[in-house]
């Protein structure tokens, strides 16, 4: 199937908008769709421990009062070795964030922020880096990183540690409760900081030239930073915010950006805490709790299709909510539903911090006090089915092309008849009536574009035999007879004239028949047994194409193709497929768009090592076309069993309903 691509930069201009047409909403937030999961304990008898990280597969975790604790494995935890004689522990204040170099596997370092003595009655938070030497005793590494950030009473003191993918290092900081501190660029409380792990200032930082503290400064306004996450496979780095008595926050931090706090003299916290009357161009929340509060804390996100919808969500820890929040995301990175929490957490009580592992599950630590906090595991629970090679994951599924200004939607409904609707202005309208191709198929249909103005399909016959039939601006023109014995074909093309059909056999091998003026043989893709149709996606600057397809244990398998050549093997992939995976082809060199569908019945889409569970609900393959532009239309089979199509344009996301019985 023949795809284009979807470009980033559009998606990540992209505004939500939802509608329905007869009747039938799709998209909508299904507050109780959630994967299975387990929960248990890793670490009991702790008093107020902060945060975590892993140091190679060491888990480091703190105290706030002051003690550094490991545990390799399921060990007991030990107790490590490390000079922290001028902290200072009051109120907020203590040992907070903590976070491993990027190379910690093989350098050993780590970093901690805390709240510091510096003599003489005064204090600081500071950024401190450290080495391990042993599982049990850690050295420091050099000069502080960064010293200066405001303190008062030891309120909001932030700190949360993060590096990012530039392997820079982003500091979270508080305002210390104090006026002035947030919109004071040479004040380093209520911001996010940027500096190189040596403790080097950016030079490329936004306020590097206004000179002294600005030259840390990342954004500003910032009331007191909780949470920092990157959201994996792209460069956005998250917040998560304490508000007053209203207004918790979840932001997205933009280069430069101020987030519009600044309490009124006295610090009389009245003001809101995106103030745009008096901060016009502040950048408002993604999330806000509104009031009452729920005292957001730490921040990550799911990052395996173990975690089915979630994948790609943010979880958020809440202090004053007793639980985890789960924002599901919609490709643009909006807010699509923000009901679900995790359940099971009850007895947990206060939760501080949520990271998400090496090992894919979800850790988090509470913050009650008295030697009863824990340090808790959330783990995936849901298995792909295995299957016997050559058993179709899912029969029902739908297929698209795109031509021009042609759009074609394809599907198999009522006694396995093959109909398409037609849309010439790319998607805006549709036609309310199908049209029939005359052709039958026992699974769904696959279609490409060959050539400017026709379409190119393919179709299974009861005993397995591919048929190809082409259309002309949407009328039948021809028919040839391919063979075999599938379960199930896809066909692609680099629109050149030339085609690729990939057949599923019914012991599990792919194997190819190409067209370059005439067929060749079907010749076996040898080296796996696979449980799904083929998704194909064409470079177009190299001409090789990539299949994927799943494997008896729902992993995703890939192969690298070109018109003279099967390639060499098939390379596992990431993630974990409940379907087959479509693919959008491949433009100026750039990874293809994919989307397929998670085990509790919802799309997925991935672009190289974004992966983003989507809150739009589907029960078929999906099918993905995308325009010159960048943008991208998915097809595929409502919970009420019509045809739905997801179109994402600059300004819009439109999810509707072409109805029809798709079988």
């Amino acid at each position: 199937m023949t795809r284009r691509r979807v470009r980033t930069a559009l998606l990540g201009g992209l505004s939500i908008l939802v509608t329905a047409i007869g009747g039938v909403v799709v998209g909508a937030p299904v507050a109780e769709a959630k994967p299975t999961y387990k929960v248990s304990t890793v670490v009991s008898g702790l008093t107020t421990p902060w945060d975590l990280t892993w140091v190679g597969d060491l888990m480091l975790f703190d105290q706030r009062g002051g003690s550094l604790w490991s545990q390799r494995g399921s060990a007991q935890p030990k107790k490590v070795s490390i000079s922290l004689s001028g902290l200072y522990v009051n109120n907020e204040g203590g040992l907070l964030g903590i976070v491993a170099d990027p190379s910690a596997a093989k350098n050993k370092k780590f970093y901690t922020c805390q709240t510091w003595n510096t003599g003489g009655g005064n204090h600081d938070v500071r950024v401190l880096r450290w080495r391990l030497t042993s599982d049990t005793k850690a050295v420091s590494d050099g000069s502080p990183v960064v010293t200066g950030m405001p303190v008062s009473s030891g309120r909001h003191s932030g700190c949360r540690l993060r590096f990012g993918p530039d392997g820079m290092l982003y500091v979270g900081t508080g305002d210390a409760a104090q006026t002035g501190n947030s919109q004071n660029l040479q004040s380093l409380g209520g911001k996010v900081l940027r500096v190189a792990p040596n403790g080097d200032i950016p030079t490329d930082n936004p306020f590097y030239g206004q000179g002294g503290k600005a030259r840390y400064v990342w954004s500003y306004g910032h009331r007191n930073v909780q949470g920092l996450a990157f959201r994996p496979g792209t460069s956005e780095l998250w917040s998560a915010e304490h508000g007053t008595y209203r207004d918790d926050e979840v932001n997205t931090i933009v280069r430069g950006g101020n987030y519009g706090w600044q309490a009124l003299p006295g610090y009389n916290e009245s003001p809101p805490m995106t103030d745009l009357q008096k901060y016009p161009d502040a950048i408002s929340a993604k999330w806000s709790s509104g009031n009452p509060t729920v005292a957001t804390s730490g921040l990550t996100f799911f990052n395996s299709s173990a975690w089915g919808q979630w994948q790609g969500a943010a979880a958020v820890g809440l202090l004053k909510g007793t639980g985890i929040k789960i924002l599901v995301l919609d490709p643009t990175g909006k807010v699509a539903d923000s009901s679900q929490e995790i359940s099971g957490l009850g007895s947990y009580g206060r939760i501080r911090t949520v990271f998400y592992g090496p090992d894919k599950a979800l850790y988090f630590t509470t913050s009650n006090g008295g030697g009863s906090d824990r340090i808790g595991k959330i783990t995936p629970t849901t298995k792909a089915p295995t299957l016997t090679g050559g058993t179709n994951v899912a029969s029902v599924g739908v297929s698209a092309a795109r031509t021009g200004q042609d759009l074609y939607a394809f599907i198999r409904t009522t006694g396995d008849a093959i109909v398409f609707k037609r849309s010439t202005d790319d998607g805006r309208t549709w036609p309310s009536a199908w049209t029939s191709t005359g052709l039958t198929s026992t699974t769904a249909p696959a279609v490409t574009s060959s050539a400017s103005g026709r379409v190119d399909l393919v179709t299974r016959s009861s005993k397995g035999a591919i048929t190809h039939t082409w259309f002309v601006n949407g009328v039948r023109a021809g028919q040839t007879s391919l063979g075999g014995s599938m379960t199930t074909a896809t066909i692609s093309s680099v629109g050149d004239g030339t085609l690729d059909v990939f057949g599923l056999g019914t012991t599990g091998t792919v194997s190819r028949k190409h067209f370059a003026g005439s067929w060749s043989g079907w010749k076996a893709l040898t080296g796996g047994l696979f449980t799904s149709a083929v998704g194909a996606s064409v470079d177009h600057e190299t001409g090789a194409t990539l299949i994927t397809a799943r494997s008896r244990a729902g992993k995703v398998y890939e192969r690298s193709l070109t018109a003279s050549s099967n390639g060499s093997a098939w390379v596992k992939g990431d993630g974990l497929l409940w379907s087959g995976r479509a693919l959008g082809d491949r433009y100026d060199g750039r990874t293809a768009v994919a989307f397929s569908k998670t085990a509790d019945g919802y799309a997925r889409f991935q672009q190289g090592k974004w992966i983003q569970g989507l809150n739009v609900k589907i029960s078929s393959d999906p099918d993905v076309v995308t325009r010159p532009d960048g943008t991208w239309v998915l097809f595929a089979r409502n919970s009420s069993g019509a045809l739905s199509y997801y179109d994402a344009r600059p300004g819009q996301y439109v999810a509707r309903s072409l109805g029809g019985t798709v079988r």
